[in-house]
């Protein structure tokens, strides 16, 4: 398990970065009622209510939970896929939902690597 020990190095910025990315996008989901029109649409209804999750969540990673990084892991894979196969639905500028998956994908693969060298550390 050497080519671990690398990564494990970096654990805490891996927390940081990840729970910045998550404030990032709560911030994202938070402002799309801004160029989609308002509350009542249906954009700022799917988007509105993720953003106090992942502020949360953002927290908990901040905080370096491991409890809260399996949490944010399914949950940016699920915001991930949600964002994309809702794209066409959107009142936002495309740049702006393309931004979401994005960072969802990253928080994912970051989660990815907190996770992984643990589960590893275990079985030895």
């Amino acid at each position: 398990m050497i080519f671990l020990e690398p990564i494990m190095r970096f654990l805490p910025l891996f927390y940081r970065v990840a729970a910045g990315l998550m404030v990032l996008n709560a911030a994202l989901h938070l402002f799309a009622v801004l160029p989609s029109g308002g509350f009542g649409t249906l954009t700022a209804q799917m988007l509105l209510p993720a953003a106090p999750i992942y502020a949360l969540l953002a927290w908990g990673l901040f905080n370096r939970s491991r409890w809260v990084a399996w949490i944010q892991f399914f949950v940016a894979l699920l915001g991930a896929l949600v964002a994309f196969a809702f794209m066409p639905l959107l009142a936002v500028p495309a740049w702006w939902a393309w931004a979401i998956v994005a960072l969802d994908v990253d928080v994912a693969i970051l989660m990815l690597l907190i996770l992984w060298p643990s589960r590893q550390r275990v079985r030895a």
